[in-house]
């Protein structure tokens, strides 16, 4: 049913015999449903910052988690023979977070952010659960499954609260302080990950089951921390403001999810990107008629994606509002850019300094962290930065140019020859610069649209995220599978197992000779070079996008709506046909 009455609507006007005026539906709409954003005001501020709390209790608990994770997956693979088609699990994970997170925008607009949440945290739980117990790569995959169903709308839903019930001024503060705690947790977990993982003595070989126990008990409190809250405040408001109900049929959630441009996306990112990573496992590589199969008609669901998105639905993924406005394109560009290069670069960075340089995971995990360290201190120092003077803008040039030029220092710093200083020293300037432009680059895409587009455009730069970290992840991935091989081939003179050499490096690599062993590194070296080097072309792109954005005011509050969507009456006073027009 339309919330709007009848195209043209006659009222009689008070003093003009034989007159009357004629309204359109766009001026005056009827009284919907009370919208699900948390309205600040509704509660107190000590209430505020009890949810404030659970929030970064939530996101302490997660950067623990996602940091012991990251440190334990090399082996976990390793265990199951699998380092060569690692990255499906990354690619997995942001092909479902690119076709998920407009849904859970839309449940939490209309359903409520609690309840969104709530399943969200469910979905999270069960996707660990299952890791934990795989007894195969293949089920360790399906519970990546769940967890991406699950983090997915955990990181989307959190960022839209914070939106939500943060003023302009202080988002970027709040958005840097949710991702803080990795700061501490970096080092937390590394003391953690050998341990947890390797067996010793008459530990079991799949020790590192421990770990999905670790982190499902401590997602558990996450959510507690988090949940609590946000359902009082939600009912709190709920009673404040008593909603007009209205019947929502499946039929009508599905089209306003747009269900279709959804299973596109899906469809049009499985099959380009996973050919990147799997065609060395089928028989002529890029030459299998299927492998060709798959990638071609992924680009062809890529075009069916633009068509349908721009033609035939008017519930489009990401709104025409965002791609038409310069600050927000520039912005999801280059935050798309930003989790490319990342994603691509240390994908398999800390493999590469444990064989190159003879360091364990742990050490090689310590020497790769000023990335990680500067990025998010700095997002913070840029945080208070821009609060202190009312700009953004120039963060994000700042942060391209020299996130660049780091990116560019990356290429000698790889080398198996060169110091471990000069490692830290390029890492840590591309994280400061990364963590610059990011935070800057979020606050101005959330700031350019009105408060009931929050959630849109925070679901927009999630979904930009996932396709810059599967396609990073895939580029990688493609590197490793398909050019590795070629160097191996060139470098090493003697007889090796390259099957052995991709996929099981820490076990195998340790037992070869000198010379074979010196060569193989090479080889290695020669994939992360490549990296480097293409993300400094794709650096080149994110520094025009960020030339395209404007300046915001901060202090500026934000309009619940457009301005031309208030519904307000402007009169013509001409008077046509004995009718009075409203406009």
């Amino acid at each position: 049913m339309s919330n709007y009455p009848p195209p043209t609507t006659e009222y009689p006007a008070m003093g003009y015999p034989n007159t009357v005026i004629v309204v359109t539906q766009a001026q005056v709409p009827v009284i919907t449903s009370q919208s699900k954003i948390l309205d600040r005001s509704l509660f107190t501020r000590k209430e505020y910052l009890i949810l404030c709390a659970g929030v970064l209790i939530q996101a302490f608990m997660y950067s623990f988690e996602v940091n012991l994770m990251y440190n334990a997956l090399g082996y976990v693979t390793g265990y199951f023979t699998a380092s060569s088609i690692a990255t499906i699990l990354p690619v997995i994970l942001q092909i479902i977070s690119a076709a998920l997170v407009p849904l859970y925008t839309k449940v939490s607009d209309v359903f409520g952010r609690a309840e969104s949440l709530t399943a969200a945290m469910v979905l999270y739980l069960v996707g660990y659960a299952i890791q934990g117990n795989s007894q195969a790569f293949a089920h360790l995959a399906i519970g990546q499954i769940f967890y991406g169903m699950g983090s997915t709308g955990m990181l989307t839903l959190t960022q839209v609260l914070i939106a939500d019930t943060t003023k302009l001024i202080n988002r970027g503060i709040m958005f840097s302080l949710w991702d803080l705690p990795s700061a501490i947790n970096i080092f937390t977990t590394q003391v953690l990950a050998d341990p947890m993982t390797i067996p010793k003595g008459d530990d079991p070989k799949d020790k590192w089951r421990q770990v999905y126990l670790t982190v499902g008990v401590l997602s558990l409190v996450g959510a507690i921390a988090v949940l609590v809250p946000l359902w009082y405040l939600q009912r709190k408001a709920e009673r404040k403001a008593p909603q007009v109900h209205q019947r929502r049929s499946l039929m009508w959630l599905l089209h306003e999810f747009d269900v279709v441009g959804a299973l596109l996306i899906t469809l049009a990112m499985s099959l380009t990107l996973l050919p990147m990573i799997l065609a060395k496992s089928f028989q002529g590589n890029w030459e299998n008629p299927s492998i060709l199969g798959m990638f071609f008609s992924g680009i062809f669901f890529f075009i069916l994606l633009i068509l349908w998105e721009a033609k035939y639905t008017d519930k489009p993924i990401m709104s025409m509002k965002i791609w038409s406005n310069p600050t927000a394109f520039g912005g999801l560009v280059v935050c798309m850019m930003m989790t490319v290069m990342a994603a691509m670069n240390w994908q398999y960075f800390t493999l590469y300094l444990v064989v190159s340089r003879n360091l364990s995971f742990g050490d090689a995990l310590m020497l790769e962290r000023g990335y990680q360290v500067a990025y998010l201190v700095f997002q913070f120092i840029t945080a208070l930065m821009m609060k202190r003077w009312n700009i953004t803008r120039p963060f994000v040039w700042i942060g391209i140019f020299i996130h660049t030029a780091g990116i560019g220092m990356m290429i000698p710093a790889r080398l198996p020859t060169s110091s471990d200083a000069l490692v830290v020293i390029s890492q840590t300037i591309v994280g400061a610069a990364g963590g610059m432009a990011n935070i800057a680059s979020n606050v101005l895409v959330t700031g350019v649209v009105a408060k009931k587009d929050v959630a849109t455009v925070v679901g927009a730069t999630q979904i930009m995220g996932s396709f810059g970290s599967a396609f990073g992840a895939a580029l990688a991935g493609g590197v490793w599978t398909q050019y590795l091989p070629t160097r191996l081939a060139k470098h090493i003179t003697g007889p090796y197992d390259e099957y052995l050499s991709m996929n099981d490096p820490l076990t195998y690599i340790p037992g070869l000779d000198p010379t074979t062993k010196a060569q193989l590194v090479e080889a290695y070296s020669d994939s992360q070079l490549l990296m480097s080097i293409i993300s400094c072309a794709l650096a080149v792109t994110a520094c025009g996008c960020a030339l395209m954005m404007k300046p915001i005011d901060l202090h500026a509050d934000q309009p619940d709506d457009e301005p031309e969507a208030t519904g307000a009456i402007v009169m013509d006073e001409n008077l046509v046909d004995g009718k009075i027009e409203v406009k």
